[in-house]
């Protein structure tokens, strides 16, 4: 009784039991399956680009992860011509993802947000695109990558560099299915599992399941889950709530915050600042905990590059 309650108080993010949220992840690999042939434009988009007003400014994204921005000034059966700030582009339809009416800051060179999937560290319910990916270290010991496999499926993981043994490091992996039902709502299920290199070979970690409302320039995210630890699982849920909202070009407010019961432990807070290029962003924050004694703030430094 002692270790199961230790193990739950260890635990702090967010589905329903260890078998439940597997069965919800396997349910969204299923759901994401009609979406996967969707590379390329529909008919409905080739029509729509046919008929694009000149005057309008869009953006274009393709299957290699490229974002154009510009005026579609021509179309044929096989491709658009569109006209950029540094020249006229032809593009295949059969290189187009999506096509999007730009906003008055991609306009004015806004470039894309390339940390959407994620707040300081929760996942958010965005989804990398299929070949895109991400090498990140998150306060200095904890470096990782992940990758886009498709669409909706992305795979990542890491290993600790603490400056002790290797049988001391801790690895661990991140598996996440996501879809979107529209430009602003996405959805996602997924786990942070992880254990010690010279351990037992238990795992350890969160299954969880999170939604976000809004776009990489601001957005709400929010989601629920339960932790494990071999074969205990937490009998009580943590649900976590964050938010992001791009203030300039290059700069964003963060905040990500966890509520738990007070079985387990006191609710987490957070705030801070994102930095960001075409590429790369550096996240700097205070967490701390709230209860009737509070806590010492402590620091948060990660660093995420795209490719």
């Amino acid at each position: 009784m002692q270790q199961s309650h230790s193990i739950e108080r260890a635990s702090f993010f967010a589905s329903a039991s260890l078998r439940a949220a597997v069965a919800v992840l396997a349910l969204g690999c299923l759901l994401a399956l009609p979406r996967l042939s969707q590379a390329q434009a529909n008919p409905e988009l080739r029509q729509r680009l046919r008929n694009m007003d000149s005057t309008v400014v869009v953006t274009v994204s393709t299957i290699d992860g490229s974002s154009i921005v510009g005026r579609v000034v021509a179309a044929n059966d096989s491709s658009i011509q569109i006209q950029t700030a540094g020249g006229r582009l032809t593009i295949s339809f059969s290189a187009i993802r999506d096509v999007q009416t730009a906003s008055q800051r991609a306009s004015e060179g806004w470039f894309p947000n390339p940390n959407s999937t994620r707040l300081f560290f929760a996942p958010t319910g965005q989804m990398l695109r299929k070949g895109e990916g991400y090498f990140s270290d998150y306060e200095l010991f904890f470096p990782g990558v992940a990758y886009g496999v498709t669409d909706n499926i992305s795979i990542g993981g890491g290993v600790s560099i603490f400056p002790t043994g290797l049988d001391n490091q801790v690895y661990y992996i991140t598996p996440k299915v996501g879809m979107s039902l529209g430009e602003k709502v996405h959805l996602s299920v997924g786990a942070l599992a992880g254990g010690i290199i010279g351990g037992n070979g238990d795992f350890a970690g969160i299954v969880y399941g999170v939604g976000s409302y809004g776009t990489g320039d601001a957005s709400v995210t929010g989601g629920f889950g339960y932790g494990f630890a071999g074969k205990d699982v937490s009998s009580e849920p943590v649900g976590m709530v964050g938010a992001e909202k791009r203030i300039s070009k290059r700069v964003a407010l963060v905040t990500e915050n966890y509520f738990v019961t007070s079985a387990i432990g006191e609710p987490v807070v957070s705030g801070g600042v994102r930095f960001m290029s075409e590429k790369l962003t550096v996240d700097l924050a205070l967490f701390t905990f709230l209860g009737n004694d509070g806590g010492t703030p402590f620091p948060w430094l990660d660093f995420v590059f795209k490719f």
